[in-house]
């Protein structure tokens, strides 16, 4: 099969031309057959013409000799003495004289006076007493016959001469008729006469012999081209007369013409394959060079190609790939770019940052310094604040960090959340505090978007390679596990050290537990009694909860609490102390116990925007839950997003709840932004008070907080009383209530319902 497009097109145009001559041919040698019929057929109805006239010429010969015998005085008067042998000699001498091979004296009646053959059946016409020729067979032999009155000076008798038609004649006949004659009787199927050659002559007697054979049946077979005519013989024995020519000799100039016009079409052949050759190449040049411009830009090879094109439809097309080529070029550059990239922020990807560390980890004597740093619940920020904020925020921290990191080897964003800076120095040349100290001076600065300010918390994990690992997903494992480190101990960074792998492994263990805690009804509550300062009764409690896992034992709030938050799983925890602690509340009530309880809030659960639902569902339940249900969030939840945290507590304050502010002076603790907050109490930190008999410093610091907050009209709560004496200091500051080991640690449900009967007071004892 043949594939090549050159080829293809050669031979497509050389057939078409091919096919046009073989249709101009055969038009040719069909009109030049036709032509060659009709010419021959001409000719020989002109050679029958002829051969007739040359007969009549030749009879006009023959009786005007015939009539000089017959003038001639001696012969006439041989005749008049009408004796039978001098009529003969006399016949005899004058048909010498011209030639004659047949002579017949006839009476004026008819009646054969004298003859050179005998004449039974020979009927001589007469033409009253003028002359006549006709034609007869005599004894087998065909004659042309001539008769002449004799006149003396009347009719006395008359004369036949014959001449025999012979093939010498018809040899005479045939230079000047231009057509071979045959003469041949038809009842005996003689050949009386031929030009022919005697091999032909012998054939065509043989063929006459046949049964059924024709003239055209034998003309067939000698390749010639004949004309048969009936000549009137004046006998039973009809004469035939066939004119015949050679077909080659006829068509020898048509054949000529055939031959030039074949040698005509071969060089227009020639021709048209030669142009169609230099056709073929003018289209599949170009064609060649585009494909192998297509085989570079098929590797990869995006360079640019030199087409020799004209100005044309190619040219055309060259440019247009050219276009293209450009384009994709730009268009690889732009996704190999976009592949390597992120697009928010122009920093390198992971995959990228991937691919540099392996480098640097395949050579043996490389090593470096891994700085992983993550924003610290960023997601909960970028879920509240919108992700266009949140967008903003991370193109302002990248460039702070391509400030700030500009002697990295390499700066990327990892995650969502996660930022990764390389150097190429090892842990002794690498002045880690330095760059620690200088991080947290950039960073710390607030990042503003529009007329909002947003202060970002950042954990930072370090490693060192090959010092801490040689396997690029090992450190990064490794990092992570020091930023999840860094979290926990609320810390800015947390260099990896041995063992945190197993601590890391744990917190995926409960991270994991966790999702199915509620489900499994693994988690409980426990109550730690709030006290009144002044009459030591019991007023509420506070919500903490607790988690006996069946894999892993017994989990501690401390540990659990800030996974949950990292993890998510902090808002089902939410949730279900919600429910609980309403189901509690108005189990209560319903029992005429009017006790309050308060439960913690996250950061995630104060801007979620579902928290809000979740207490109005609870209210069509139970419509007393607000009266009774104190919700205390942090300080540092506030700061965390604070136009959105007030707005959040104010539409808790219209549903009806009190707001308490836990750990108060702990974090960016502000009597200013208290004073905005629509809170109603104040937890001082367990800090402060669990040696209150001890430090004078905490002393001032609590009774000027409890003087500060009852001037705002706030309620004052002191957590960590751990003995009488700091109950006696907050009882002389005029603290509000009290949480304590002193009085009691947290409690089962059971156990806290005989602790409150044991200790409640009067309700009169307590006015």
């Amino acid at each position: 099969m043949i594939t090549r497009f050159r080829t293809r097109l050669v031979l497509i145009l050389a057939g078409l031309v091919a096919g046009a001559l073989l249709v101009a041919l055969a038009a040719v040698w069909v009109a030049t057959e036709n032509q060659l019929g009709r010419s021959i057929e001409r000719e020989l109805s002109v050679s029958e013409r002829v051969f007739r006239e040359l007969l009549d010429s030749r009879s006009a010969q023959l009786l005007q000799a015939a009539e000089v015998l017959t003038d001639d005085f001696g012969f006439k008067r041989a005749v008049a003495s009408k004796d039978r042998e001098t009529i003969v000699s006399a016949l005899v001498n004058y048909g010498e004289r011209i030639e004659a091979e047949l002579m017949v004296l006839q009476t004026p009646e008819g009646e054969e006076i004298a003859s050179s053959h005998a004449f039974d059946k020979l009927r001589i016409s007469h033409s009253g007493a003028g002359s006549n020729s006709e034609l007869a067979v005599v004894e087998g032999e065909l004659f042309q016959l001539v008769t002449v009155p004799v006149n003396a000076p009347n009719l006395i008798a008359w004369a036949t001469l014959g001449f025999e038609v012979d093939s010498g004649l018809a040899e005479e006949l045939k230079n000047l008729a231009n057509a071979d004659i045959t003469l041949w009787l038809e009842n005996s199927g003689k050949v009386i006469a031929s030009s022919l050659e005697a091999r032909q002559v012998s054939s065509f007697a043989k063929a006459l012999n046949k049964d059924g054979h024709t003239l055209d049946n034998w003309l067939l077979s000698q390749e010639l081209a004949g004309r048969e005519v009936v000549l009137d013989a004046g006998s039973g024995d009809a004469v035939h007369l066939a004119l015949t020519t050679s077909l080659e000799t006829a068509a020898a100039e048509f054949t000529r013409l055939h031959w030039q016009i074949a040698l005509i079409a071969i060089v227009a052949l020639v021709i048209a394959m030669l142009l169609a050759a230099i056709i073929a190449r003018g289209v599949s040049r170009p064609l060649q060079q585009l494909s192998g411009a297509a085989r570079k830009l098929q590797q990869g090879d995006y360079s640019e190609s030199e087409l020799s094109l004209n100005d044309d439809e190619f040219g055309e097309l060259a440019n247009t790939f050219g276009s293209m080529r450009k384009a994709i070029s730009e268009r690889e550059k732009r996704i190999s770019y976009q592949a390597s990239h992120d697009h928010l922020t122009d920093l390198p990807n992971r995959s990228f940052f991937r691919e540099q560390l392996q480098y640097r980890l395949d050579g043996n004597t490389s090593s470096g310094c891994l700085l992983l740093l993550n924003i610290h619940q960023f997601r909960v920020l970028n879920d509240s604040v919108g992700q266009e904020i949140g967008d903003d925020i991370l193109r302002q921290l990248s460039a702070r960090l391509k400030w700030c990191c500009g002697n990295a080897e390499l700066l990327a964003r990892i995650g969502g959340d996660e930022f990764a800076v390389l150097y190429a120095s090892d842990k002794s040349e690498f002045d880690l505090d330095n760059k620690i100290k200088e991080l947290h001076s950039f960073l710390d600065t607030p990042f503003k978007v529009g007329d909002s300010d947003y202060r970002l918390a950042f954990n930072i994990g370090v490693v060192y390679f090959p010092g801490h690992g040689n396997e690029v997903d090992l450190l990064i494992r490794r990092a992570q596990v020091s930023v999840q480190q860094s979290k926990l101990q609320k810390s800015f960074y947390v260099e990896y050290k041995s063992g945190l792998d197993e601590q890391y492994m744990r917190r995926l263990q409960i991270i994991e537990s966790l999702k199915d805690a509620v489900a499994d009804k693994e988690l409980h509550l426990v109550l730690q009694p709030k006290i009144n300062c002044q009459t030591g009764s019991v007023v509420g409690a506070e919500v903490l909860l607790r988690w006996q896992s069946d894999k892993l034992g017994f989990v501690g709030p401390d540990e659990f609490i800030p996974l949950a938050e990292q993890s998510g799983a902090i808002t089902e925890l939410t949730n279900w102390v919600c429910r609980e602690s309403a189901k509690l509340l108005q189990s209560w009530h319903e029992q005429g116990r009017s006790l309050k309880l308060s439960i913690n809030l996250s950061t995630v659960d104060l801007l979620s925007d579902a928290l809000p639902l979740l207490f109005e569902q609870l209210i069509i339940d139970f419509s007393e839950l607000p009266k009774l249900l104190v919700l205390e969030i942090t300080e540092s939840a506030v700061m965390k997003d604070p136009e959105k945290a007030i707005a959040r507590l104010e539409t808790l304050k219209r549903l009806g709840f009190s707001i308490s502010i836990d750990d108060y002076g702990t974090g960016h603790s502000s009597l200013a932004q208290l004073r905005r907050l629509p809170v109603e109490e104040l937890k001082v930190d367990r800090a402060f008070v669990q040696h209150l008999s001890e430090e004078s410093k905490d002393k001032s610091i609590v009774r000027s907080t409890i003087h500060l907050a009852h001037e705002l009209g706030l309620r004052v709560v002191a957590e960590g009383v751990e003995n009488e004496d700091s109950w006696r200091v907050l009882q002389s500051m005029h603290c509000d209530e009290l949480q304590g080991y002193f009085f009691s640690k947290p409690l089962p449900i059971s156990g806290f319902i005989d602790y409150l009967n044991n200790h409640m007071k009067p309700m009169d004892d307590n006015e």
